[in-house]
């Protein structure tokens, strides 16, 4: 009997797999015949994209101490794909998107030139008017209002759906979405550095956004704002000219560029590689697949010349030189100064230690609030030290001095003759401020005496001033990674083509003692300073140090100094005879207030230098000065421009003192006191930095 049972429930089993075999093979042909062509549509409805993984922008780390001064933050972006991008409900999108940003106090990119609300008028300057204008199609004359009814129409913008302020929200995202050719490899950037509560708002709706997404991305974020803003630059995003360009390097309208400093001129290193995600969705939006099918590469990091420390004294030294003036309010030295620059080099390799400006910015303000410090009063984004032209003044009496000695016209012991008046002219008889009856040249660069210099000048001829002067890089490209003016030295022909009148005998003497149409930058004081410390060989000057991966962990190369000019002095000592002048300029220098209190006493070396007092106009005059430390074994070469001022001298003695002494970590003995820095530089021979 439990046979015939058993055989019973294996019939049934049997049975049963049959029966659901068939009900199997019945459903199975049921969705692959009569159900097929819904199922293939609803394949056919997935999509895939590729979006842009951005790379992190290489940072910016200054030589001592490695102190970070350009780094990124990783923040949220609201972005479109279009891919994912209902076509036909655009709008809608766009109004729910804005409608979540406006309720969590976001910003949205939108540059289209028409203001935000009510009553609406156009923003930005004629040409950006008349761009904005000849892209949407609408005559140069039209109104604002005719571009906004142009918007509604180019973009079918429903004005019965949404009420007009939301109108004009649409069209500016519309409108930037075309401005950066939004496509389908090509995503549009909605917003940047959203909150979380935003992120979370916006995924919480996402069913009824389709095509908006987020992404976690590098953003550049400044850590110490204020220092060197126009030495590190500032990125900005990329024009349409400027992608034209681009495009072929692999660059996006969404991606961002340098646009002047070190950004601009290190941006290949800089950049990185962009990486790929692509991702494919069915039509319910859902994820079938999200990978990572290109690896993001960072871009490599720049360690500068300068040292943030000393940088940032610079710049108080600079300030607070430039507030005394006005503190002194002498009405005839100074006190209208109202703009400066300084530049110290490495005088042994043209490494620039520091570059400061005043008025100055801070990177910050300019991310947060660009127009502010556009229209700061002093034009504080303008660089001064490699792009302000200044008449160098007695400054320049250095190269004609050296000029003369190595030509062999004079030597240390030639005697000049100054009554007061230069005479060898019967029309023109330019002035000196004393009498320098029988100074040679040491004591008349100590002096700063005209008529010395005007006879040098005459002697010698023009043509041979101005080949010499381009040895010490006056006129010419000095080659600074960040550009600069080439400034320009004195000629007939320059003469002519910018005065008008033609050259005379007397333009020569002018030109001699640096006046005339010679025009410098900061940078070239500095650059003539460190010629003349190293004996006539001219270094390029430089701010990159070097260029290591983004983690700062391995160098990638160094950048070695480079001599461009080496002036031969033909045996005569031209520089040591010179370098004696500028030492008896120092020795001539006390403080305003407490007279015959030297500026450069209890120094342990002697000090370099030459000032000037360079006429601007008849009745206001820029203080230069160049100069090196120490003049025994030159460290550092310096220069310096005030506009409208005076007493640039009294820089020096605290730009020596923050370089040797306040701006590093001293050194203990093993009782744990201070090692003297001099006292290291004297017996190890070794610089302080």
């Amino acid at each position: 009997m439990s046979k015939i049972s058993g055989i019973i429930r294996t019939m049934v089993l049997v049975a049963i797999i049959v029966v659901l075999s068939f009900l199997c093979v019945i459903q199975l042909m049921r969705i692959q015949i009569v159900e097929g062509s819904t199922y293939a549509e609803a394949s056919e409805k997935s999509y895939t994209a590729n979006q842009t993984i951005q790379a992190a922008r290489g940072q910016i780390f200054t030589n001592v101490n490695g102190v970070i001064l350009s780094s990124n933050k990783t923040v949220y972006k609201v972005i479109i794909q279009k891919a994912f991008f209902t076509q036909g409900s655009e709008n809608t999108t766009i109004a729910r998107t804005l409608n979540i940003l406006k309720s969590n106090n976001e910003e949205w990119i939108d540059e289209l030139p028409i203001t935000m609300t009510e009553p609406y008028k156009f923003t930005g300057d004629e040409a950006t008017i008349d761009k904005f204008k000849a892209k949407i199609d609408v005559n140069v004359d039209a109104t604002v209002e005719n571009c906004i009814n142009a918007l509604i129409n180019r973009y079918n913008i429903n004005t019965v759906k949404y009420d007009s302020q939301m109108v004009r929200y649409i069209a500016g995202v519309r409108y930037q979405m075309e401005k950066k050719d939004f496509s389908y490899n090509n995503r549009y950037i909605f917003a940047e550095d959203v909150s979380k509560e935003t992120v979370i708002s916006l995924k919480e709706q996402s069913f009824l956004l389709g095509g908006i997404d987020i992404v976690e991305e590098p953003t550049r974020v400044y850590l110490r704002g204020s220092t060197a803003p126009h030495v590190l630059g500032t990125i900005g995003a990329i024009s349409e000219e400027k992608y034209a360009e681009l495009r072929d390097e692999g660059y996006s309208l969404n991606d961002t560029i340098g646009t002047n400093g070190i950004e601009k001129a290190m941006e290949s290193v800089l950049r990185g590689e962009n990486g790929v995600r692509t991702i494919t969705r069915d039509s319910s939006g859902s994820a079938i697949s999200d990978e990572v099918t290109q690896a993001v590469q960072a871009g490599n990091s720049v360690k500068l010349t300068i040292d943030a420390e000393f940088q940032d004294t610079m710049q108080e030294i600079l300030e607070n030189q430039i507030n005394w003036l006005h503190y002194y309010d002498d009405p005839n030295r100074g006190n209208l100064c109202d703009a400066g620059a300084a530049v110290v080099l490495n005088a042994k390799t043209g490494a620039v230690l520091a570059m400061v400006n005043y008025p100055s910015y801070d990177l910050n303000d300019y991310v947060e609030n660009y127009s502010a410090v556009l229209n700061a009063e002093g034009n504080p984004l303008y660089n001064r030290a490699i792009n302000g032209l200044y008449r160098p003044g007695s400054t320049f009496k250095t190269i004609t001095g050296s000029a003369g000695l190595i030509s062999e016209l004079i030597d240390r012991t030639s005697q000049g003759i100054c009554n007061g008046v230069y005479t060898y002219y019967s029309d023109y008889q330019p002035k000196c401020t004393g009498f320098h009856y029988g100074y040679t040249i040491t004591d008349a660069l100590k002096v700063s005496c005209n008529i010395f210099f005007y006879d040098l000048g005459r002697r010698m001829g023009i043509e041979y001033l101005a080949d010499f002067a381009s040895k010490f890089g006056i006129g010419t490209d000095l080659g600074l990674e960040i550009g600069g003016s080439s400034g320009r030295m004195t000629t007939p022909e320059l003469y002519e083509k910018l005065v008008g009148t033609e050259w005379t005998p007397g333009n020569t003497l002018q030109a001699a003692i640096g006046q005339s149409e010679t025009l410098v930058t900061p940078l070239h004081l500095a650059v003539q300073a460190m010629t003349l410390a190293n004996n006539g060989v001219r270094y390029k000057p430089y701010l990159v140090d070097s260029v290591w991966n983004y983690d700062m962990t391995e160098m990638q190369y160094k950048t070695q100094p480079v001599v461009v000019e080496t002036i031969d002095d033909n045996g005569t000592d031209a520089f040591e005879t010179v370098r004696e002048g500028m030492i008896k300029v120092s020795t001539n220098c006390t403080w305003p207030i407490y007279a015959q209190t030297w500026i450069f006493d209890y120094l342990p070396y002697s000090v370099a230098i030459k000032t000037g007092t360079a006429q601007v106009t008849e009745t206001t005059y820029n203080s230069t000065i160049c100069g090196y430390y120490p003049a025994e074994d030159p460290q550092i070469a310096f220069g310096i421009v005030l506009e409208k001022g005076e007493f640039s001298r009294y820089m020096i003695r605290n730009i020596i003192d923050a370089y040797f002494y306040d701006c590093y970590e001293p050194d203990l003995d093993e009782d744990g006191n201070v090692i003297s820095p001099w006292k290291r530089w004297t017996e190890e021979k070794t610089p302080i930095r």
